[in-house]
């Protein structure tokens, strides 16, 4: 199963690679036995999915794309100071899933792996005992 999906236009150059393998391990450490497997393809296993379009039309389409088969998948959507992404464009995405917007620093790529970590170990998708909880909270 890949617990992770991206969905990115790349501009940012982030290495998702690296920070899905770290997610990933955090994953497994908390929820052993916990997911729920639907033998439908990648992204259909996805119990997270990270959205990272510079614009935000193009990340609210793409987050209510995935969101229209997946309704509770919690969303981090990626954010910077160049982009014009705020709190209003995710409450134009659809469905049940949690929610947070991060911010990209360039200069401190590390920032963005530690709010990841903070998000995860903080957030009702780590505590609770389903794998995709029926919430929406935008921090």
């Amino acid at each position: 199963m890949e617990p992770i999906t991206v969905l990115s236009d790349g501009k940012r150059r982030i290495a998702y690679e690296n920070i899905i393998q770290l997610f990933t391990n955090w994953i497994e450490d908390s929820t052993s036995g916990s997911a729920i497997e639907t033998h439908r393809g990648s992204w259909q296993n996805a119990r997270y999915c990270i959205v990272d379009y510079q614009v935000a039309e193009e990340a609210v389409s793409a987050a209510n794309a995935i969101r229209a088969f997946m309704p509770q998948l919690p969303l981090l959507v990626i954010t910077d100071f160049q982009s014009l992404i705020r709190k209003r464009h995710l409450q134009e995405i659809t469905g049940t899933g949690e929610m947070k917007m991060i911010l990209w620093n360039e200069q401190d790529p590390n920032q963005l792996i530690k709010d990841m970590e903070n998000w995860f170990h903080s957030s009702s998708i780590h505590n609770s005992k389903i794998a995709i909880p029926p919430i929406l909270s935008m921090r």
